[in-house]
Parts: structure tokens; C-alpha cells; sequence
């Protein structure tokens, strides 16, 4: 079970940045017009000159209270030409030390900016954002959603754990935008505060799902939370490279099942802890919200199909997001096991195997196109699908895979639809007419198992990790565990930061091969933004 209140408080803390501003209004609280907005009442305030700076003053009408409204993002700071050059290095590889070092800033200038490129940011991406809530031209979505696991480096010699966080995310298959990126974790909250509440409360004496704060983890849960490991990696590392997906598959069941809540992550290890700042929040809330803001960002697509990690939570909070829509056809999920271990060679030579086995059917069917045949294989492999799991789910193996993905498996988790089967009432039209029928929904479903992919999240993933110094791979060794890694964030709301800014630059930014960034592909953006744009982007509800 879940907390109701825990997903909402974690879907208003996602979301938060969707929110129109208020805008600026009378400073004086003791006024009736404190609060209220000029863009929506701007019969309350008049225009009164400039300040010194040139910045434009309004009087409220009410009170007479002066004050002046800044147009400008960059009100407050007297350097402004460095903003670019840390945006640029921020997102590229550059540690922190190195754009201190290389742009002769302090620190605090440096921290102060980089709160200060968050917010241009967020308020860049949630004007353009907001604009999806109302389109009606999204048509048919497919997405991929998975998780990254991020490393927190110890701040305490005392104890040597250290955090992990884990980020889920959302990207249109079709475009490679990156909808939404959450880190469990909530800085705004403190353990010592939430601690003082969950005993007047008396969180304690009730199951989580039942508590006050059941979206957090508090450190004294944590600690004596039972971890529960996968014991079947060494077996698979040691199988033959085609046997080595069914065994993942089978592997990721099991460890499922094992779970006391078989929603649940792995769970905590004895080598990590809660955040020493902030709050981490608990990954069934976090991707349940996740998936909720999703599908209410897209709520005018026509179909949304969902490509995800083989991840009971994902799953689960896929059903509680789009039960309706399941229901209505207008909503599908599928499993996508990628099997990436293993040497290039073996993934060359299954890539080429599988080319091999196009190249045959292209010879025996000479009548048919190559998507034609392609669709023709993946009827083929729906015939052989195996099942998996205690609860018996068929997973496809992909006839076409690639080097990025060299095996690969999908399992239909809401194929629902029976075909249409001819009865012997039925006369010979009617039962031509049922065959066709027939043969049309297995072809569509043939085509729907061949998009699935986790591409799209997971190159946002790698370029995560090639991009932002904190997220890069700590070196593993036999002797890792509680050690300090250098490049490693220390005060995990930086790094849900960072991840933001890196979203956003990822989608506006980056050019791909063919010219456009991923909001161009998806209509949200004429061009590649430039840094400038963001960070001196004015909303124009703040009085300009």
C-alpha cells in the first residue's frame, strides 16, 4: 500500500515549477492588495518613474506604497558575463573546483549562481512545459522510463557511508526529450524536524502507509531496514552470452518475490545511509509521483505507450497513473529487459546474426518490403514467446536488436484485447472479415513490440554521466564500500540541481545528428536555445 497523502505531497514538490508566478504585487502586508497580482488586477497599481538603476517603480493604489518591479533575471548581481561560463562548464565535464579555479570566483559567487541558473531554468522549462497540458496536437507517444542510480559522498569521518539516490526518468522515444527527471530527496525537509513530528503524531505506531510522514525516510527506519540482494549475478555473468538475458529476466522475478513488499527497491545496504542534509524520499512514492506528473503533463495524448524497465515499482506505479486510460485502450505498458554485459564481440556478433537473419527473410519474401518483413519476424518471434516469472509473463526477444541494445526481450504487460475468432453462426464473409481482423491486430501488435527500447532514457543516462562531474562513476574495487569518492556531490540538493539544468540543457541545447534538439523535435522550441536565453529569460507576468 501507499500513502496517498505521501504521492501527493511529492507530486505538488515535482511539479512545483509548472506553477504560473504570482507575479509581483504591493510589498506592504498590512494592504488589501498585498499578494494580489498586477498582471491580474493592474487597475491596483500605476507606473511612478524609475530608481536610480533605471528599474521601473509602481505605486498601489490602496496604500501608496512605492516599490519597484525589476525586469531583469540578474537583479542583485553586479558580474553578470560569468553566468554563461559556469552554465557552459556546469554541463560539460568541468568539476567544480576547476570553474572556480579557471573564472576566478569565490565559492559563495559560485554556489550563489548556481542556485541562480536552477531557478532560470525551472522557470524557462515550466513556461514551455506548460504549454504540453493543453496541447491537443501530441497524437501517439512512445516512451521509455528507468532509473539511475547516484552516489552522495560521506561528509562525516565518523561515518563513512554514503548516500544513494536514485533518479527516474521519463523520454519520448520518438524525439529523445526528457519529460521529467526526480531524484528522491527533498531538501526543503529536515530528519531532526520530521523526527519531533512523527512522534506527536505518533507515526511510529502505525505502518508506514498509514504516517504523517510516509514519503520520507527517516534515518532510524532506514538503518533498520532489511536489505534484500540478488544472488543469481554471478551466475549470469558466468552464462553463455545467449542465455544470459532469460537469466536476468528470471533473476529480476526472483528478486522481486523476495521482497517483503514486492513494490519495493532492494532496500537499504549496511553501507549506506540518509542524507546528512534534506530528506530522502522512498522510491515507491518517488516513482509513483513521478509517473503520476507524466501522465498528467500528457493528458491530451492520443495513446501514450510506456517502455520500461523490468521494475515491479515502475509497473505498479504505471497502473496507478493510467488505470482509466488501460482500461479506455488509450494507455500501454511493456517490459524491455536489454542484456548490455558483455564483451563487443559478442554484441557484434549477435547484431550481425540477426542482420543474417533479415537478409534471409528479405530473400524468401521478395514481395514484401524490409518493414514488412521486419513485422513478418516479429510475428515469427510472437509464436516462441517464452514465459517468465512466477506469474507466467510472455517476453518476446526482439528479432532487430543493435549494438546499444544486442539482446533484448519485451514483455506486453496490458495486452488485454482478445482477437476477434470466428464462430459457427458466422457465414464465410463474416468469418473472412474476423481473419482480417485478426491478422490486422497481430501485425499492430508486432509493430508495437518492435518499438520497444530504452534508448531514449538511457542516452539521456550516459550523457548524465559524460556531462556532470557528480554523476560520473566512482572506480570500483574489491575494497569500495563507505569510500570517498572525489568528484561525488557532498550536499545532495546540488546534485537534483544539476540534473535539472542538465535536463533542460539536454533538450534546448544539444543538437543531435540531424540538427535539432529534442524540444524541436517535439514542437516546443524553432531553434537551439542559447545559453543566454535561459538564463536571462524573464517571464512576462514579472512586470515587464
Amino acid at each position: 500500500m501507499q500513502s496517498n497523502l505521501a504521492v501527493a505531497e511529492e507530486l505538488l514538490r515535482i511539479s512545483a515549477y509548472l506553477e504560473h508566478p504570482p507575479g509581483p504585487s504591493c510589498p506592504n502586508t498590512a494592504c488589501e492588495h498585498h499578494g494580489v497580482a498586477m498582471a491580474t488586477a493592474p487597475g491596483n497599481y500605476v507606473r511612478y518613474g524609475t530608481n536610480s538603476h533605471g528599474t521601473p517603480r509602481y505605486r498601489c493604489n490602496e496604500c501608496r506604497k512605492v516599490f519597484s518591479v525589476s525586469n531583469r533575471s540578474t537583479n542583485g548581481q553586479r558580474v553578470t558575463h560569468t553566468n554563461r561560463d559556469i552554465f557552459e562548464h556546469l554541463v560539460n565535464t568541468v568539476p567544480i573546483r576547476r570553474i572556480i579555479k579557471l573564472l576566478k570566483i569565490t565559492p559563495g559567487v559560485f554556489y550563489r549562481r548556481l542556485d541562480f541558473i536552477w531557478r532560470q531554468c525551472q522557470l524557462f522549462a515550466g513556461e514551455r512545459e506548460r504549454g504540453l497540458l493543453e496541447r491537443k496536437d501530441l497524437g501517439k507517444l512512445c516512451l521509455s522510463i528507468d532509473r539511475q542510480a547516484l552516489m552522495v559522498n560521506w561528509s562525516n569521518r565518523k561515518d563513512r557511508r554514503n548516500t544513494l539516490l536514485w533518479s527516474i526518468a521519463t523520454a519520448d522515444l520518438a524525439t529523445g526529450y526528457v519529460l521529467a527527471a526526480n531524484l528522491n530527496y527533498d531538501p526543503a525537509l529536515t530528519a531532526e524536524t520530521v523526527a519531533e513530528d512523527a512522534k506527536r503524531y505518533g507515526d511510529f505506531k502505525h505502518p508506514r502507509a498509514f504516517r504523517r510522514y510516509a514519503r520520507v525516510w527517516l534515518p532510524d527506519d532506514f538503518d533498520g531496514a532489511v536489505p534484500v540482494y540478488d544472488t543469481k549475478k554471478r551466475k549470469i555473468a558466468d552464462a553463455a552470452f545467449e542465455e544470459r538475458l532469460d537469466l536476468a529476466i528470471e533473476s529480476t522475478y526472483e528478486a522481486a518475490l523476495a521482497r517483503e513488499d514486492i513494490e519495493a527497491g532492494a532496500g537499504p545496504a549496511k553501507t549506506i545511509r540518509t542524507p546528512v542534509r534534506g530528506m530522502q524520499v522512498h522510491e515507491q512514492v518517488s516513482m509513483v509521483a513521478h509517473l503520476q506528473f507524466v501522465a498528467r503533463l500528457l493528458r491530451n495524448a492520443e495513446k501514450v505507450r510506456v517502455y520500461m524497465d523490468q521494475e515491479s515499482g515502475i509497473r505498479a506505479a504505471f497502473m496507478a497513473a493510467y488505470q482509466d486510460r488501460v482500461t479506455a485502450r488509450t494507455a500501454d505498458a511493456w517490459y524491455v529487459q536489454v542484456l548490455k554485459e558483455g564483451t563487443v564481440g559478442e554484441k557484434k556478433q549477435a547484431v550481425k546474426l540477426a542482420h543474417q537473419r533479415l537478409a534471409q527473410a528479405q530473400i524468401a519474401n521478395p514481395h514484401l518490403g524490409e518493414d514488412d518483413v521486419i513485422v513478418l519476424l516479429a510475428r515469427e518471434e510472437m509464436t516462441r514467446m517464452a514465459a517468465h516469472g512466477k506469474w507466467k509473463d510472455k517476453w518476446l526477444r526482439h528479432p532487430l536488436p543493435d549494438m546499444r541494445e544486442p539482446e533484448k526481450k519485451v514483455c506486453w504487460l496490458t495486452d488485454i484485447d482478445a482477437l476477434p475468432v470466428p464462430g459457427p453462426e458466422d457465414d464465410a464473409d463474416a468469418i473472412t472479415q474476423k481473419k482480417a481482423q485478426a491478422e490486422d491486430i497481430l501485425n499492430h501488435a508486432a509493430r508495437l513490440y518492435l518499438k520497444g527500447s530504452l534508448r531514449a532514457v538511457d542516452k539521456f543516462f550516459m550523457q548524465i554521466r559524460r556531462g556532470l562531474t557528480m554523476a560520473e562513476r566512482g572506480v570500483v574495487t574489491a575494497a569500495s564500500d563507505g569510500r570517498w569518492f572525489g568528484k561525488n556531490a557532498y550536499d545532495p540538493a546540488n546534485l537534483v540541481k544539476l540534473v535539472e539544468i542538465f535536463r533542460v540543457y539536454y533538450n534546448y541545447c544539444e543538437v543531435g545528428e540531424d540538427k535539432q534538439t529534442p524540444a524541436m523535435r517535439l514542437g516546443l522550441a524553432k531553434g537551439p536555445v542559447a545559453s543566454e536565453d535561459i538564463l536571462y529569460f524573464v517571464r512576462a507576468s514579472s512586470g515587464r
